[in-house]
């Protein structure tokens, strides 16, 4: 698609099963993630449209909001510490920032399958129409997951919480390139065993 087709970004997308999006954004705007089904997950990254070198960053998001826990209030902030995205509304906690997102590579470590795409694939597919490469892609927020710290500092993958409707709600704070996977990981619980759609809406404040 090029880019000025995406550049038309208020409106409605059913993001498919393992699917991807990229579009940019304008500040003012806001974007609407919905689980459709309940129970899957959408690893979102963000860069500024003026200069993509400057990109969302988890460490400073975590360290500006006091949380590894996003919800209603808090911010995304790029690694220069400006905000980028706010959380206006969120149904559908907890999501995740600890994670980043899956690959073939790391699947193939973990669970010893080859050629398991994920979520760092799908990112490249849909950046690629403003050339950003995959070694420039951050680690992702990733909606509507489930993967909690324990007092111990265990770290596990669990079901997401989210329900049918669940939505997380952002107003856009500078213009930005913004691109999401859907995931695809079918190895693990994040997604409770089966792959289902996100619904990805953009409106004008």
């Amino acid at each position: 698609m090029a880019i000025d087709a995406l550049r038309k970004s208020p409106g409605s997308t059913l993001i498919p099963p393992g699917g991807y999006i990229g579009c940019e954004l304008a500040k003012g705007q806001v974007l609407r993630v919905t689980d459709v089904e309940g129970k899957q997950v959408g690893d979102l990254v963000a860069f500024s449209r003026d200069d993509p070198r400057e990109k969302f960053w988890v460490s400073n998001t975590a360290r500006l909001n006091g949380t590894i826990y996003l919800t209603t209030g808090h911010t995304l902030y790029s690694e220069r510490s400006r905000p980028m995205l706010k959380v206006t509304a969120s149904t559908g906690n907890p999501h995740d920032m600890l994670a980043g997102s899956c690959n073939a590579e790391i699947d193939k470590v973990r669970y010893g399958v080859d050629n398991h795409p994920g979520c760092v694939e799908n990112l490249v597919k849909a950046l690629e129409p403003w050339l950003i490469p995959r070694e420039d892609v951050p680690m992702s927020f990733n909606i509507f997951m489930n993967a909690p710290v324990q007092l111990d500092g265990t770290y596990s993958y669990v079901e997401p919480e989210s329900v049918a409707g669940s939505y997380i709600e952002f107003v856009v704070e500078m213009d930005l390139i913004v691109a999401m996977s859907n995931c695809p990981e079918d190895l693990n619980p994040v997604n409770a065993g089966k792959l289902k759609p996100l619904r990805w809406d953009v409106s004008d404040a």
